[in-house]
Order: structure tokens, then C-alpha cells, then sequence
């Protein structure tokens, strides 16, 4: 005791000057972490998009400006944010999306990178964006639309189909920012309910259609140009179709309008018919097996004339891109209402998730349409295909040998098994209360799983073993 107090006396000096120094690096320390990314995994944000655009369909460009209003809902700091430009997927060497510029409400430049063949745009901002605060960039850029390949670009017949074409905030989870492409066979998207407003300028000669409420349109006689103003509120992402003779159909089925938008170069009246009739049939089957879609408009449009014309969905709306004699086109892409927008899912790590319950709605429509020769046909090709493949469906995009087989036609098999074993009502029950559960945000397939053993009593172990983790050689 004595000794510890001369030693103290004799380095006291010492001792003091190691304390101050410890204390002037903590302060430092600190003030650094005001500008670096934070190391904490709980991150989360939600944003809103202003989007300001004017389109020149003669020169195929589209020039404009996204006000991206983000606000840190997590408990984490960064002060690095990433933006999916997922329209680039389609880019060439002389088409694609530039961004000009990035800046902060104050008209600061703000720092960022080209990532990924330009699909991926990571912006470093001055200051941390802490746990509850909020800040907005602004995107100016510009962008030259290629030839339609399959869902983006112009069509020979001059319609124009442009989901992906502005900066989008990547989602951050436990895994951190998801950076994945838009994959090339497939979806892969991962993104959060946001709203949106889009201004948009174009010749008058040609309509817009959005995945929106259309709040006004104002044409300058003058000079020939209709400006748009739209509202998307609640949905995964933002698009806009436009073309020069749209014909308009209309159906109502409970609270929601669904608007028929079709290019009569491309369709017949009677194909137009059948897909809206194949609509409202769908929509009033899957609110009442399901849950009630939430929105008062659906947009369906023609699948633009490409390469190959292709049935796509996005967050209230989609497009058919075939004739669909039976239904079977819209019934699936009308089930990716519920089953990608209303449950969302990283398509990129967990595709079986959408891909999997549309294929398998599908089939209960058909049924339920009197389709039953039909309806059998394709479960006898699922099982087969699902038989000879074989293959775990909790797999990513990148690691499925054949998308569709797996995702698609095992997949269905999958929830058709669980069906056959717990009964229909029980299981169709089970999937309203999955779809409850779930609406608006991500399900996984663990949640779906979890959800499925505390509902059934039905032992489906072996069911699940076979289709979700085994690996059949």
C-alpha cells in the first residue's frame, strides 16, 4: 500500500499526461466519426420522390431532375448511401442514364461514384445522417432511351416503356446495403414502399400512363406539349408507358378501378376483352382467398412491341404481353399484385418467394374459371419438371441452373403439396393470414415457414425438407 502511494507521487505526472492525451483522442475520435460510415448493422430508412422530367420521344431522351426526401428510421449513422439505377441493366455504349450532378437541399455538391456498369450510384454525404434525422439530394440527369429489349427502351411502333430510369435507395437490412444488379433472367428487385410525384413533359400527340392517380394535365396548344402531374403513393417503384393511340377499357371490382390501356396496333378488340375480364375475374378471386387489394386504381397496358413482347408486373400496374385466350398471362401477373408488391421479398436472394405463389395462383384461377382441363395439363408439366429437376428453393438468383423451372414450376409444386396435405381451405387460410402479416412489407421464406407450422397441426416436415433445403441429384 505504502509502495502503490510513492509510486503514484513519483509518475504522477506521467499518469496525468497519458489521461489528457486518452481524452484528446476520444474527442477525436468522436469528431472523425462525423465523417465516416458508421460500422452499426441498424441502419433503415424510409424516402419520397419528386421527379421532375421532360421527355423527347423524337430524340429518345428523357432529361430530369429527383428530389429524394430520406430519413433515417434506424438506430445507426452513415454518411454513405447507395441508389439503385437499375435501368442501366439496359444501357449500350451510347445509351443509357447519366447522372449530371448530385447535391443537397442547400445546392452543395455532394460527392458520388458510378458503380456496378453504372447500375449502382453511391453517394458520400458531407455530414453523418443520424438515428432520426432527415436529409434530401437532388439528382439531375439525363438519359438516352435504347431500343425495347424486353421491358425498358422504345418499341418499333414507337411506344415507350420506362420502369428503372431514376436513382432509387438501395434497402439496408442485417445484411447491410443491398447492392444487387436487376438480373438479367428474372426480377431481383428489393425495395421499400415509398411515395412518389412525377412532372412530366411530352408532345401532345402522345398519352402517359403511370402506376399513379393522375392529379392534372395542362397542354400548351402553342407549343404542343401536355404536361402531366402524378401521385404514386404506397408502391414499390415508379413507371411511366407512353404512346400515341391508347385504347381505354375499364372494369370495378370492389373498390378498385382497373384501367385498360391497350395499343391497338397490337391487340385485337377480343384480346383486349378477354385480358380485362381475365382482370376482374382474377382481382375478385384473389381478395376474397387472399386479402382486399388496398387501391383504388390498377393499370394494366399492352406489352410493348420489342424484341419480344413480355408480360411484366410492377407496383400497380402491369403489362400483358401475349394473347391470353384462357387468363393465364393476367392471373399471373394480376397474383404479382399480392405476391411481390403487397408481401414484398428480396427477389434477388429469395425469387421462389413471388415467383413460386403466382405460378401457383395461377392455377387456382384457372380452376376456379372452369379451366380444368387445363388446370390439369399444367400440374401434370409442374410435377414433371419438378420430378426431373429436382433442387432446393431456397437458393438465390445466382445460384438457380434454370430460373423458371425452379422458381416457377417446382416452386407451385411446393405450395400445391402443402395444400393437398393440409387441405385446401386450411392451407388457403393460412396464405390470407401470410399475406395480413406481410402486406406492404418483406416476407422471407423462414416467416412463411414459421407462420405455416404454428397454424397447421399437419406434420409437413418431409414436404419441406424436399423442397425447400434437399438437393436432389
Amino acid at each position: 500500500m505504502v509502495r502503490l502511494v510513492i509510486n503514484l507521487k513519483q509518475y504522477n505526472r506521467v499518469f496525468s499526461l497519458a489521461v489528457f492525451l486518452s481524452l484528446c483522442a476520444i474527442l477525436f475520435l468522436t469528431g472523425c466519426s462525423k465523417t465516416a460510415t458508421s460500422e452499426i448493422k441498424d441502419l433503415d430508412f424510409s424516402s419520397g420522390y419528386d421527379i421532375t422530367a421532360t421527355l423527347d420521344p423524337y430524340n429518345n431522351t428523357l432529361a430530369y431532375t429527383a428530389q429524394v426526401h430520406i430519413r433515417n428510421t434506424g438506430q445507426g449513422s452513415t454518411n454513405e448511401l447507395y441508389f439503385h439505377l437499375y435501368g442501366n441493366l439496359y444501357k449500350t455504349e451510347n445509351e443509357g442514364i447519366e447522372v449530371i450532378s448530385v447535391s443537397d437541399e442547400n445546392g452543395n455538391a455532394v460527392t458520388f461514384a458510378m458503380k456496378d456498369n453504372d447500375q449502382l450510384v453511391l453517394l458520400t454525404l458531407g455530414d453523418l445522417l443520424d438515428s432520426g434525422e432527415e436529409t434530401i439530394v437532388l439528382f439531375t440527369c439525363n438519359v438516352k432511351i435504347p431500343a425495347l429489349d424486353s421491358v425498358y427502351g422504345i418499341a418499333r411502333d414507337g411506344e415507350i416503356q420506362l420502369p428503372f430510369f431514376y436513382p432509387q435507395l438501395a434497402m439496408h437490412d442485417e445484411n447491410g446495403w443491398n447492392t444487387k444488379p436487376l438480373a438479367q433472367h428474372g426480377d431481383g428487385r428489393y425495395l421499400a414502399i415509398s411515395d412518389f410525384r412525377l412532372t412530366i413533359q411530352a408532345p401532345s400527340e402522345y398519352e402517359i400512363v403511370c402506376n399513379g392517380i393522375e392529379l392534372s394535365k395542362e397542354t400548351d396548344t402553342q407549343n404542343g406539349l401536355t404536361t402531366y402531374v402524378f401521385q404514386v403513393n404506397q408502391r414499390r417503384e415508379l413507371v411511366f408507358i407512353i404512346f400515341t393511340n391508347y385504347i381505354h377499357m375499364e372494369r370495378t371490382v370492389g373498390n378498385t378501378k382497373i384501367l385498360g390501356y391497350f395499343n391497338d396496333r397490337f391487340r385485337s378488340n377480343t384480346d383486349m376483352e378477354n385480358i380485362m375480364d381475365a382482370a376482374a375475374f382474377s382481382m375478385d378471386y384473389y381478395n376474397r382467398t387472399y386479402m382486399e387489394y388496398p387501391f383504388d386504381t390498377l393499370v394494366i397496358t399492352s406489352g410493348a412491341w420489342g424484341r419480344n413482347p413480355v408480360s411484366m408486373e410492377y407496383s400497380g400496374l402491369f403489362t400483358v404481353g401475349s394473347e391470353d385466350e384462357y387468363g393465364g398471362t393476367t392471373y399471373h401477373e394480376m397474383a404479382h399484385q399480392w405476391f411481390y408488391f403487397l408481401v414484398g421479398n428480396n427477389e434477388y436472394v429469395e425469387p421462389w418467394l413471388d415467383e413460386a405463389f403466382a405460378t401457383f395462383s395461377t392455377q387456382l384461377c384457372l380452376y376456379a374459371a372452369g379451366h380444368v382441363d387445363l388446370y390439369e395439363t399444367w400440374w401434370e408439366l409442374y410435377e414433371f419438371v419438378s420430378d426431373t429437376m429436382g433442387g432446393a428453393l431456397n437458393v438465390s438468383y445466382a445460384e438457380a441452373d434454370n430460373y423458371q423451372n425452379l422458381f416457377y414450376f417446382r416452386g407451385a409444386m411446393f405450395l400445391k403439396e402443402l395444400m393437398d396435405a393440409i387441405g385446401k381451405d386450411e392451407f388457403l387460410s393460412i396464405v390470407s393470414e401470410y399475406c395480413e402479416t406481410y402486406a406492404l412489407g418483406f416476407a422471407t421464406t423462414e416467416g412463411f415457414l414459421n407462420l405455416l407450422r404454428e397454424r397447421t397441426r399437419i406434420d409437413v416436415e418431409d414436404i419441406i425438407d424436399e423442397y425447400i433445403y434437399s438437393q436432389k441429384t
